[in-house]
């Protein structure tokens, strides 16, 4: 089925407007090698970087994931207002991939919703077809992988 970015692709390019990092009700779900990831760039266990960065969040399926805490209900944990981004490179999956994301990319009418939110959609240089599908398969491929509550003591994954 033809893509409403097939032939032209999107144009993209991140304004730091720091929307994304501090959008009230959002959540970083993570997957295990996310939880790798920022575990090591802030040096410490997976089992520290759980109690100290973490919360879980019941999602309508019923399930709870590991994500994030946040700070007023809003910022990510890690966003700092001076400085933006505290892990940049270390980075959840889900915040490497945006906006190419599932629910974004469904129809031209999603895309151009998401701009009323996130000012670098159709700014920028152009993305082609498959640096965008790309992105959505890792997207999708992580949220595979994302780790939900089994007991009160660890979790597995989905």
């Amino acid at each position: 089925m033809k893509k409403f970015y097939d032939d032209n692709g999107l144009k993209f390019k991140c304004t730091n407007c720091k929307a994304c990092c501090t959008l009230d009700g959002g959540a970083v779900i993570l997957s295990s090698s996310d939880l790798s990831q920022l575990a090591k760039y802030v040096d410490l266990t997976e089992e520290q970087f759980i109690k100290v960065y973490c919360r879980w969040l019941e999602n309508s399926d019923g399930k709870q994931y590991l994500c994030l805490k946040d700070k007023n209900k809003s910022q990510c944990v890690f966003w700092d207002c001076e400085h933006g981004c505290q892990v940049y490179e270390g980075r959840p999956v889900q915040c490497r991939t945006y906006p190419f994301w599932t629910k974004i990319l469904k129809t031209r009418n999603s895309w151009e919703k998401e701009k009323s939110f996130c000012p670098g959609i159709n700014c920028g240089e152009t993305h082609s077809k498959s640096e965008i599908e790309s992105e959505l398969s890792k997207y999708e491929e992580n949220k595979t992988k994302r780790i939900i509550r089994q007991s009160e003591n660890y979790a597995s994954f989905s």
